[in-house]
C-alpha cells in the first residue's frame, strides 16, 4: 500500500519505521542539561489511517526527544545561537511552563517553531503529527490548529497549475477531519469537488490509491461516520476498513 504521509512532501517528511526502542543520550539544546531518553529504531508499517498516520508495529509519529529539567522538545538537529537565545525566554516563559507537562510533544514541537517564526503552512506536518498524539479531549482543538495549517499550506483557491498530488493529499486529510468531528456536509463538499491531477500521476497505483480513498471517505460520510479509519487498499473492500476509535 502506498503510505500518504510519504508523499505529502515537506509538511510529513520524517523517518519511516520504528518499533524497536533504544536508549539515545542526549544534551538539551537550552540549557545543556545531559540525559538519557528511549528512541524509536526500526519497525514496519502495514498500512495507514485516513489522516496519514502509520499502522503496524512502528511508532507513529515519530518520538520526540524532551528535556527532562526545562521540557524542550528536540524536534530537529541543530539550532544557531540566535534561535537559541529565543528559544530559551520562550521555553522559561509562563506559556511553555504551564504547556509542557499536559500537551502532547508535537504540539510543544509546533509552539516552539512559532516561537522562531516559522510560518504557519510549514508547521503543517508538525502539527498533523500532533493530532495523531492528542487525546480524546485534545482532539477538537488540535484538529482547528492543524486545519488552520493546512488551509494555509493548500488553500481552496489554489492555482489550477498548484493543484498536484501533494495539494490533493494535504485536501483529502483536511476532509478527513472534518468527517473525524462530524462537519460531514463540509466534507463531502470537498470530497465532491476533488480531481485527480492530470499531470504528475503517472503511476497507476497512486491514483487507483486515491480514488479508493476518495470513495472510501464519501462512503463514510454517507453513513455519518466519524470513526478513526484504516485506508482501504485500491481494490479491497472500503466497507471492512472501519475500526472504531476512541477520540
Amino acid at each position: 500500500m502506498r503510505v500518504r504521509a510519504a508523499l505529502l512532501a515537506g509538511m510529513l517528511a520524517g523517518p519511516a519505521q520504528a518499533s524497536t526502542v533504544m536508549e539515545v543520550d542526549h544534551v538539551c539544546p537550552v540549557g545543556g542539561e545531559h540525559f538519557r531518553q528511549e528512541m524509536a529504531g526500526s519497525g514496519t508499517a502495514f498500512g495507514h489511517y485516513l489522516d496519514g498516520q502509520l499502522h503496524g508495529p512502528i511508532m507513529s509519529p515519530w518520538p520526540l526527544a524532551k528535556c527532562p529539567g526545562n521540557g524542550f522538545v528536540i524536534y530537529r538537529d541543530g539550532f544557531t545561537p540566535a534561535e537559541i537565545e529565543v528559544l530559551e525566554s520562550f521555553v522559561q516563559g509562563p506559556e511553555y511552563r504551564r504547556l509542557r507537562d499536559v500537551e502532547t510533544s508535537y504540539w510543544l514541537a509546533a509552539r516552539l517553531q512559532e516561537a522562531l517564526g516559522v510560518p504557519l503552512a510549514e508547521r503543517a506536518g508538525t502539527l498533523l503529527r500532533a493530532t495523531w498524539q492528542a487525546s480524546p479531549e485534545q482532539y477538537p482543538r488540535y484538529v482547528e490548529a492543524a486545519g488552520a495549517a493546512f488551509a494555509a499550506a493548500c488553500p481552496d483557491d489554489a492555482a489550477p497549475d498548484a493543484r498536484d498530488e501533494p495539494w490533493l493529499y494535504c485536501q483529502l486529510i483536511r476532509a478527513e477531519w472534518e468527517r473525524r468531528t462530524s462537519r460531514f456536509d463540509a466534507a463531502r463538499t470537498r470530497l465532491l469537488g476533488l480531481q485527480l491531477p492530470a499531470q504528475g500521476l503517472d503511476d497507476e497505483a497512486v491514483r487507483g490509491q486515491l480514488q479508493a480513498e476518495i470513495a472510501q471517505q464519501l462512503a463514510l460520510v454517507a453513513e455519518g461516520d466519524a470513526r478513526r479509519t484504516l485506508a482501504v487498499e485500491a481494490g479491497s473492500d472500503a466497507s471492512g476498513a472501519g475500526e472504531p476509535g476512541t477520540r
